[in-house]
C-alpha cells in the first residue's frame, strides 16, 4: 500500500475551525426535518444504523444529491449482485430521501445502509470508516475532500472517482489550491473520466490512474414502473377526453424557468388551443411557489396533488408530486429538460430519450455536456440560447416545429440502447481497482 499523504496544515486547520460553525447551520436549516437529529447524528459521527453485512465487504459510494445517486444507480445494482454490501452517503436531504426510496428493499434486508456524509475532519472519519469498514469508496463524478482520501489510503481502503468530470471552471478552481489538489491526487487510486476532456484535466492536476468510459448516465435509464405505467395510461384518456391533442413537459425546473414554460405555452396555445403543458418543478419545497406563479400568470392550472381532473380550459397540469417524471415523460410529444435555462449545469435528458421524445434543452450543460453533444448529432435533441433575451419565444418556435415537422426522437432512442455497456465498462475498473488494492496488501 502507498504512503498516505497528508493534506496540507492550513486546510486541516480550516476545517477544523469551521466545523462547529457548519454543525449550528445544519441544526439550523434542518430544524423542522423529522431528519434533523439523525443528520447531525451521521454528519459528525455520533451514531449510524448498523453496517451491511456481505460476503465480498461493504463498498462505500457518496453521492452528493439525487443526480449523482441516479447515475450510480445501475453500477451499485451490478456491486449488490456481485456480493458486496453497499453503505450510501448524501450531502442533500434530496439524495437522503431518494437512496432510502431507491434501496427500500435491501436497506429492509441488511445489505445496504445510508447516511448523511461525515464531515471532513479526521477524527470524524475515523469513527465513520470503524464503523463501516469498507473494501473501497466510490466518489461519483465531482466530489472530493482532502481528509476523507487520506484516512482512507492511511486504512488501506482504495478509492475510486466513478463517472467522474472535470470542467475548465472546475480545474481552474483546483488549480488554484494546488497543494491541496495535489494531497488529494496522491491519495486518490483511480478516476473514472466520462470524457477525454476531462481524463486530461485529471492527469493535470496529478492524478495517478485515469480511463475514461461512456457516462453511467446513458446506462441510468429507468423502466417505467406498472404504476407509472398505469398513471400514464390513466392520464392519456383522462387528456384525450378532455380534448388535449399536443402535450408538452417542462421537466426538472428550477426558479426561473418556469415563468419561460408559461411564456413559451401562453404563445403555443395561440397556435394550438388544444396544447397542454405539464410543469414538473425539480424540488417539493417549490411546489407552492411555482402554483402562485401560474395563477399570477393567468394560467388555467390543475395540481396533480389535488387528484382534480383536466378538462377543455386547462393549460397547465403541475406535476407537484414525486416518483412519476416517467409517467410524465411517456404521455408528453416533446420533453423540455430544465436546468438548462438557468446556470445549474443541466438535467439527464437521457430518460426522455430513451423514451423515443425529441428532447429541448438550454446551453447550460455542463452537467450533461457530452450526452448533449452525442444526441445532438443524432437529431435527437435540439439546444436553445438560454442567455437569448427572446428564448421564450424562441422555445414556442421550436416546439411548433417540432410538431409541424412531425419530428420523433427515434434516433435518441437507439442511440441510448446502444450504450448501455457504460455500467459494464465502469464496473470492470471498479472491481479492478479493490483487485489491486487487495494485492497491495
Amino acid at each position: 500500500m502507498s504512503i498516505a499523504t497528508k493534506p496540507p496544515v492550513y486546510y486541516r486547520a480550516a476545517i477544523a475551525m469551521l466545523s462547529p460553525l457548519y454543525r449550528l447551520w445544519v441544526a439550523y436549516k434542518s430544524k423542522s426535518r423529522l431528519t434533523r437529529q439523525r443528520e447531525l447524528d451521521e454528519r459528525f459521527a455520533v451514531r449510524y444504523l448498523p453496517a451491511p453485512v456481505a460476503d465480498k465487504g461493504v463498498i462505500w459510494c457518496h453521492a452528493v444529491s439525487l443526480g449523482e445517486l441516479n447515475t450510480a444507480y445501475p453500477l451499485l445494482v451490478k456491486l449488490l449482485e456481485h456480493g458486496f454490501g453497499l453503505w450510501i452517503s448524501s450531502t442533500t436531504q434530496t439524495g437522503f430521501e431518494r437512496a432510502k426510496r431507491l434501496f427500500a428493499e435491501q436497506i429492509a434486508a441488511g445489505s445496504v445502509s445510508h447516511s448523511f456524509v461525515p464531515v471532513d475532519r479526521p477524527v470524524i472519519l475515523e469513527r465513520f470508516l470503524a464503523h463501516t469498514n469498507p473494501v473501497v469508496a466510490l466518489f461519483v463524478e465531482t466530489e472530493l475532500w482532502a481528509n476523507t482520501l487520506y484516512a482512507c489510503r492511511r486504512r488501506g481502503i482504495a478509492t475510486v472517482m466513478i463517472n467522474a468530470r472535470l470542467t475548465e471552471k472546475s480545474y481552474q478552481g483546483y488549480a488554484k489550491f494546488a497543494q491541496v489538489s495535489k494531497t488529494m491526487m496522491a491519495n486518490l487510486d483511480s478516476v473514472i473520466a466520462q470524457d477525454k476532456d476531462s481524463a486530461e484535466r485529471f492527469l493535470a492536476l496529478g492524478a495517478k490512474k485515469v480511463a475514461v468510459a461512456d457516462s453511467l448516465k446513458w446506462a441510468s435509464v429507468s423502466q417505467l414502473t406498472y404504476a407509472q405505467q398505469l398513471l400514464a395510461e390513466q392520464k392519456a384518456q383522462e387528456f384525450g377526453r378532455a380534448g388535449k391533442t399536443h402535450i408538452w413537459v417542462m421537466a426538472s425546473t428550477h426558479e426561473g424557468e418556469e415563468a419561460l414554460a408559461i411564456a413559451a405555452h401562453q404563445a403555443l396555445i395561440k397556435q394550438l388551443p388544444n396544447a397542454l403543458l405539464i410543469l414538473v418543478p425539480r424540488h417539493p419545497e417549490r411546489f407552492e411557489a411555482v402554483y402562485q406563479l401560474c395563477q399570477q400568470s393567468g394560467v388555467e392550472t390543475i395540481r396533480r396533488s389535488q387528484q382534480a381532473s383536466i378538462n377543455e380550459h386547462t393549460q397547465v397540469y403541475l406535476a407537484d408530486s414525486m416518483g412519476e417524471l416517467l409517467a410524465w415523460y411517456q404521455l408528453a410529444d416533446i420533453a423540455v429538460v430544465g436546468g438548462s435555462f438557468v446556470p445549474m449545469g443541466g438535467h439527464n435528458p437521457i430518460e426522455p430519450a430513451s423514451l423515443g421524445k425529441p428532447v429541448i434543452i438550454g446551453s447550460y450543460d455542463t452537467n450533461c455536456y457530452e450526452l448533449v453533444r452525442a444526441l445532438k448529432r443524432v437529431g435527437a435533441l435540439a439546444q436553445l440560447d438560454a442567455t437569448d433575451d427572446k428564448v421564450a419565444i424562441r422555445l414556442f418556435e421550436a416546439i411548433m416545429q417540432a410538431y409541424l415537422y412531425r419530428w420523433t426522437g427515434e434516433s435518441g432512442a437507439e442511440l441510448v440502447a446502444s450504450k448501455q455497456q457504460a455500467v459494464f465498462e465502469q464496473l470492470s475498473l471498479v472491481l479492478q481497482a479493490i483487485k489491486e488494492q487487495g494485492n497491495d496488501d
